[in-house]
């Protein structure tokens, strides 16, 4: 704080004409971008020192207290306890023959993992090459089998350049007897010789409360988030670790390796570079722009001008993720708010929103669509980039045109109240301003004369001058730099469509993102990388990878196959035909629930092993395309519930604070459920009636 204070002192000593001051990205600076504060800003509220209070003493000494707990438990055990051993050989396995290999087995349980051409799914024909695994105890000759477990079949594959991965924990208790050995006995049931990479780990994750474990795990993060005990990347990193930790102390500690590769780089990538290429373009001047033609064509009255901020916030979002476009679009909210006279708070949620809603439409747009459509097994069914803009239009449409009504009914009572807060510091920053220019207040006389005699909407109070104001400082500034970004953008865009296409099936959406980025950094001409490096957002990144190692973590504790094993039994108490029903139903309104309430990124990572495994099974016949639609709907619109719901919400909080308001989670929950309840319901009569109905699927 110390070293943001000094920044604003520093900015405050020169003078700033007109509107620059209150609207901060709008003029140039050598700050980055999501530094620059407004001038008015006076380090009074920014470094106020707290009164002293017993309750907040005990608050910050329980924080302190449980943090610290965490951190002890954690540390105690991966201190403590080592990598757990793993022993990885190839087994080749002859037709008809059986083949065994010695296990030291200390303790009653061992996970054996096998890695080659193996069918995951399909199989299980009479013609169908495998081979049976079994573990075994025989006496010291090998000669006598004492005890076996069940036969683990593995169906081959006829292709033996395909390398998939099945594993599966054995339990077996062992015999009374000291000379007898444990073995790994593999019968061959196929034609031709095969070759296995078999991987044993004789300290595998064997318990019976590994749901219960996760769910704590997801419990602690919320209470982290919610109650604001810290900050939300430091509390993803928090829980990450302590799964981990967890994971150690039942006796399977994963390695660094193992820890890495639970991490999406594809969806990393896709974010860095789409954030690259947006923190260039804001240096167009662009976004200021469009904010002023808005305001313009609503003629300055407020429910015009949000119904044109969201939908650009929307349109924006299709295109840019809504994290980094929410850093754009907020402090230009900010400033209309306090030109009209609104309350900030709520505009700024319904752009957060609309930036959630806007980003439901392409695999780029929101964090779970990025999640979902860099899948392998989404790839594998055909949902490309524009598959999938096709089939989330609808849903996106109605929601957009059903939110302006539900934010109407929800804030038209209260939109006009300013809370204290926002009027003194309205009153602040308008005392700081320089009195208009004769050539400002020469235009907004010329437009006031030049309006015609009927008009739709009547201009507001001080629009002429309002928007000489904005039109004076708030142009395109680099318009060659402009062309450059857009150039850029539609070769993004042509990538993404073309993606499906046999020549470009090297053009996954990160490193379409991800070439992007240097292609617009080599037009740009940008000798200091470290500007627009400072302008990407490293803890957005940071706490979304820390949420795949959480995520991993859980489903490691089974909570995942517990999740799926219940959602099968409801299937399959429904009649066959109601099935694709009953499953859009359950992935759509779960994912929503728990998006809005535990956060959408871990959500959609756990919903979609769900998702896969519901496609997979044959006990039910649910076809995955119609899933992945419900599961997108769900996560994107679900993040709309509660302030921890996406990373865009947590990202508009903490804007709202830097310019002096405060969202608060009670306060986001009252408008944004609402919001939730109804886009979902719309996504779920558009679903149903896609796939229940007309089985859009199949065609």
């Amino acid at each position: 704080m110390k070293f943001m204070s000094d920044i604003f002192r520093g900015a405050n000593v020169s003078a700033i004409d007109g509107v620059f001051e209150a609207w901060p990205s709008s003029y140039q600076s050598s700050l980055p971008r999501r530094l620059r504060m407004p001038n008015q800003l006076e380090p009074s509220y920014l470094d106020e020192p707290e009164a002293f209070s017993i309750k907040r003493l005990i608050f910050k000494i329980i924080k302190i207290g449980v943090l610290l707990l965490i951190w002890g438990f954690f540390t105690y055990i991966l201190v403590r306890i080592s990598t757990s051993p793993v022993n990885t050989s190839v087994v080749t396995v002859l037709p008809n023959e059986t083949l065994l290999r010695r296990l030291q087995l200390p303790n009653d349980a061992a996970r054996i993992t096998l890695r080659g051409p193996i069918d995951l799914y399909l199989g299980n024909t009479k013609d169908t090459a495998f081979v049976g695994l079994r573990v075994e105890w025989r006496d010291s000759d090998l000669n006598i089998t004492l005890r076996r477990s069940d036969m683990w079949v593995i169906y081959l594959l006829a292709d033996e350049s395909r390398f998939e991965e099945t594993a599966r924990t054995f339990e077996i208790s062992p015999t009374k007897r000291r000379n007898d050995k444990a073995v790994i006995s593999l019968e061959g049931r196929n034609e031709e010789p095969v070759s296995l990479l078999m991987e044993v780990n004789v300290y595998p994750l064997v318990t019976h409360h590994g749901v219960i474990y996760a769910a704590l795990l997801l419990i602690g993060l919320y209470i982290l988030i919610v109650f604001e005990l810290t900050d939300r990347t430091f509390a993803a990193l928090l829980m990450a670790t302590t799964g981990i930790a967890i994971l150690t102390a039942l006796g399977n500690r994963p390695t660094m390796q193992t820890i890495i590769s639970w991490i999406d780089f594809e969806t990393l990538m896709l974010l860095l570079g789409m954030m690259i290429l947006v923190a260039i373009m804001s240096e167009t001047g662009v976004f200021d722009w469009m904010a002023v033609l808005a305001y313009r064509i609503s003629k300055g009255h407020p429910w015009p001008l949000l119904i044109l901020l969201s939908s650009i916030t929307a349109i924006m979002s299709c295109v840019l993720d809504n994290v980094t476009m929410l850093l754009l679009m907020a402090p230009i909210a900010i400033r209309l708010c306090e030109a009209m006279g609104v309350q900030t708070p709520l505009v700024l949620i319904i752009v957060v929103m609309y930036s959630n809603i806007g980003g439901t439409l392409t695999p780029v747009g929101d964090p779970p669509n990025v999640i979902i459509a860099t899948n392998p097994e989404v790839i594998a069914q055909g949902i490309d980039f524009l598959n999938f803009v096709i089939h989330m239009l609808p849903g996106v449409f109605l929601a957009i045109i059903a939110g302006f009504g539900v934010f109407y009914l929800t804030m038209r009572k209260s939109l006009f109240k300013l809370q204290d807060r926002q009027i003194e510091l309205a009153a602040e920053r308008e005392s700081m301003r320089r009195r208009m220019s004769a050539e400002i207040t020469a235009r907004a006389s010329e437009m006031r004369e030049r309006q015609p005699a009927r008009q739709c909407l009547k201009p507001s109070a001080n629009y002429f001058e309002t928007l000489a104001h904005l039109e004076a400082h708030h142009r395109i500034r680099d318009k060659t730099l402009l062309i450059k970004c857009l150039f850029t953008l539609v070769f993004v865009i042509l990538c993404f469509l073309l993606h499906s296409l046999p020549f470009m099936a090297g053009a996954t959406l990160g490193w379409v993102a991800i070439l992007a980025a240097f292609l617009l950094l080599i037009l740009a001409k940008m000798n200091d990388i470290e500007e627009i490096l400072d302008q990407v957002e490293w803890s957005a990144l940071l706490f979304l990878a820390a949420l795949l190692v959480l995520t991993e973590a859980v489903a490691q504790l089974g909570f995942i196959h517990w999740l799926s094993e219940n959602t099968v039994k409801v299937i399959m108490s429904v009649e066959e035909k109601h099935q694709t029903t009953v499953g859009i139903l359950i992935i759509l309104w779960l994912t929503a629930f728990l998006a809005a309430f535990v956060g959408n990124v871990p959500v959609t990572t756990m919903m979609l092993r769900l998702t896969i495994e519901l496609q997979h099974n044959e006990a039910i016949g649910v076809p995955l395309s119609p899933l992945i639609w419900a599961l997108s709907y769900g996560a994107c619109f679900g993040g709309n519930g509660t302030l921890i719901g996406a990373s865009a919400n947590v990202i508009a909080a903490a804007i709202a604070h830097q310019y002096g308001y405060k969202i608060s989670f009670v306060q986001f929950f009252i408008y944004g459920f609402p919001m939730m309840l109804a886009t979902v319901s719309l996504a779920t009569v558009y679903l149903l009636l896609a796939h229940s109905v007309f089985t859009w699927h199949k065609t």
